[in-house]
């Protein structure tokens, strides 16, 4: 079996994405790769895999390297078991400095079978950075909800 997923840059400038079709038992370390040659990245960088809902909330952590032994990586997972049926969803995070942020679903699983990764669809074409997120200005939560006046620190007797 084969599966046909949509790889979609989050960036509100325009419409880049790339529809691939990979085997089905394909680890997601060589779907990592096959994304990152879709968009012309080099590779390199430290990347990581979210398991996603419809909303695209950022769920399970799936990282290339994980730093808990415990933890499962994209080498242990097949693209089957995370993006098997129709609508399933990922998020891809590619540089942790750059974050370069993909939306990843399962458009269908259909026959016949692939051997390699096949490109379907290029439309639009990747900026040369990574684009700025909305959410940027964030320090990724940690503080987000921290409502604090610092003036009153300014004015203390040394």
């Amino acid at each position: 079996m084969s599966i046909k997923l949509r790889v979609v840059l989050d960036w509100e400038d325009e419409d880049v994405l790339r529809d691939l079709l990979v085997p089905a038992d394909l680890k997601l370390d060589d779907l990592h790769m096959a994304i990152l040659q879709s968009f012309q990245l080099s590779p390199g960088e430290m990347a990581s895999f979210y398991r996603s809902n419809e909303d695209w909330d950022q769920g399970e952590e799936i990282p290339l390297m994980p730093f808990d032994p415990r933890q499962t990586s994209m080498k242990d997972l097949r693209v089957d078991f995370v993006l098997g049926e129709k609508e399933d969803r990922l998020l891809y995070v590619y540089d942790f400095l750059d974050m370069w942020t993909f939306f990843i679903e399962c458009l269908s699983a259909e026959e016949p079978e692939t051997d390699q990764v096949k490109v379907l669809l290029i439309q639009g074409k990747r900026p040369a950075e990574a684009p700025e997120r909305p959410d940027a200005a964030s320090d990724g939560g940690l503080f987000d909800d921290l409502d604090m006046d610092l003036g009153e620190f300014d004015d203390y007797d040394a």
